[in-house]
């Protein structure tokens, strides 16, 4: 009968789901929430539902950021964990359940993505295991219950899926199917987190060209054209965000984002905070060892894998079977990413110096624990030719270990009770509208706004001028409002501007002024009665990026639908 269960194809990946109950211990706790470095995933959320809202689709312009000025956020930030976070909100959840849920989804997700991946190199028992320890890695509670990076812990849904579907592609005959699934995986990072896209590619190469190889020798290019289909599919699929990412953040001051507290070299880790350290926090990342955070792989996520490597390190010697070579190269990638978070190792961040972007070192340990999670994989295969069956005990007890040593890591340090109308009010509110401030900032302004903006008119000039507002509307990225004057004067309105505001006075083009303090948006009427209408329209890069990936959407969207029809009439 236990013989039979353990076979059961669902057993594995439902134990697996069972296990990870732990991880959601305080997220299934209503109306508490935490504490955590980057506070703005309700009014993220709240921006992202009043876009949706009000058709601003995709998102871009954010009205209540940036102390009520508004500013490009989902220009250039990622949006799929709010796209996501949609999803329970159109359900009517609150939005402090709302954070919490997608989290859930979040580690469930993950946790079956490394199933599959890792199950479809040694088995559902391997699958299992590296599934769990996936799960359980300390830097993935870091990034929810620490750091609140929803963007970054997003990658690590993306990672095994892109892994997956890459060896599914260069692997099983050219399956279209896994073409498109491989590239809405790399789409999902891309819009997910740009650090994470572009570090992950270093470690896709190698991954890929182990897979190639076989039709490389055989100089059948098929499967390379493939990859590189998908690829582009990808870039269109997430092209409404990407592209305007690529040509538009000279537009943007992102300066501060990469100097002084921000600069990569202030956040190397030392190797006893790697290896060593069992410290705990909630506290910033500074200088080497006194972090406030915790940036430990976890003792058994390094162990393990290293008598991994070398019990399959000796094999290789001794049998010489290339089979034995992914193993090992997995660990590998384990090993580079972790010597890229190292001071040590600071001359490859000179040679490669697009990753000084990533800002901090220490989020290559995504990568590293990605990668020694999967290598877990091949334990049972090592312990099953060492001695049949003791599997079956080493399983549990790692099982019990790493629950029971990790668990405590998913709970937050400081939380307590709020609800959403706490959050999105009085000083709470403020502070997530200004949290960031001088991200994506308008090049057009020097500095940004020191106090909340009005509601339509910051300043008029002269200051004796006399005027009527007889009545306003908004949107999320357009104004409608009617205005009396007396006389002639300047109208400084309550909005920053950038490409491609618009305004019409009475159906008529206004001309209007940036000025240069706050980039402000400033007009010029002569007396009387003006109806003013001011409009965030898309620039030309926008609009291509935003025509590509309806197409690709469209596109993909028919593919599988014209799959599921086959399959039903196969079925008849």
């Amino acid at each position: 009968m236990l013989a039979k269960l353990l076979h059961y194809r669902f057993f594995w990946p439902i134990l697996l789901l069972i296990l990870i109950i732990p991880t959601f211990s305080f997220l299934v706790r209503p109306g508490l929430y935490w504490n955590m470095h980057d506070d703005m995933q309700m009014v993220r959320q709240l921006e992202m539902e009043k876009c949706l809202k009000d058709g601003q689709i995709p998102c871009r312009w954010t009205p209540d950021l940036g102390f009520g000025y508004g500013y490009p956020l989902f220009n250039f930030y990622p949006p799929l964990p709010y796209l996501a976070g949609q999803i329970f909100r159109s359900f009517g959840f609150s939005f402090v359940a709302t954070v919490k849920l997608s989290a859930i989804l979040l580690i469930t997700l993950s946790s079956l993505a490394m199933y599959l991946l890792a199950s479809s190199l040694t088995g559902p028992i391997g699958g299992f295991l590296a599934g769990l320890f996936y799960t359980y890695a300390p830097y993935h509670a870091v990034n929810i219950f620490v750091r609140g990076a929803f963007n970054e812990a997003w990658s690590a849904l993306f990672f095994p899926l892109i892994f997956y579907f890459s060896k599914k592609l260069l692997t099983s005959h050219l399956k279209t199917i896994y073409l498109f699934l491989l590239s809405l995986s790399w789409a999902g990072l891309l819009l997910s987190h740009n650090p994470m896209a572009l570090t992950f590619a270093i470690f896709f190469a190698p991954w890929c060209l182990y897979w190639y190889w076989p039709s490389l020798e055989k100089k059948d290019f098929k499967p390379f054209i493939k990859l590189l289909i998908a690829g582009f599919m990808a870039l269109f699929l997430s092209a409404f965000y990407t592209l305007p990412v690529l040509f538009e953040t000279k537009l943007v001051q992102i300066e501060s984002m990469f100097q002084n507290y921000y600069h990569y070299s202030v956040h190397f880790l030392s190797f006893r905070q790697l290896f060593l350290s069992n410290f705990w926090g909630d506290g910033p990342s500074v200088w080497m060892d006194p972090d406030g955070m915790s940036f430990s792989i976890g003792t058994l996520y390094w162990i393990l894998p290293l008598f991994i490597f070398v019990y399959y390190l000796y094999t290789f010697n001794k049998k010489r079977n290339s089979k034995y070579l992914l193993p090992l190269l997995i660990i590998a990638l384990s090993f580079l990413a972790v010597i890229m978070t190292h001071e040590r190792f600071s001359f490859l961040w000179l040679l490669l110096k697009p990753i000084q972007k990533i800002q901090f070192p220490w989020r290559f340990l995504n990568h590293t624990l990605f990668f020694s999670s999967l290598s877990l994989a091949y334990l049972p295969k090592i312990l099953n030719k060492i001695y049949p069956k003791i599997i079956y005990i080493i399983l549990p007890i790692l099982s019990l270990t790493v629950v029971l040593l990790n668990y405590k890591y998913f709970f937050p340090i400081s939380y307590g009770p709020i609800t959403d109308e706490q959050k999105f009010s009085g000083l709470a509110w403020t502070n997530q509208i200004t949290s960031g401030i001088y991200d994506y900032l308008p090049k057009t302004a020097s500095t940004a706004a020191k106090s909340k903006a009005a509601e339509i008119i910051d300043k008029v000039e002269p200051e004796n001028t006399e005027y009527q507002l007889l009545g306003w509307q908004k949107g999320t990225d357009w104004w409608l409002f009617n205005l009396q004057n007396e006389t002639s004067a300047k109208f400084t309105l309550a909005s920053l501007y950038f490409p491609n505001f618009k305004l019409l006075d009475n159906q008529q083009d206004l001309k209007y002024e940036v000025e240069p303090e706050l980039g402000r948006i400033t007009i010029n009427l002569d007396s009387g009665y003006h109806q003013i209408y001011l409009k965030f329209y898309n620039t030309p890069v926008r609009t291509i990026s935003n025509y590509l990936s309806l197409f690709a959407w469209i596109f993909t969207i028919v593919f599988f639908i014209s799959k599921l029809w086959k399959i039903k009439k196969f079925k008849k």
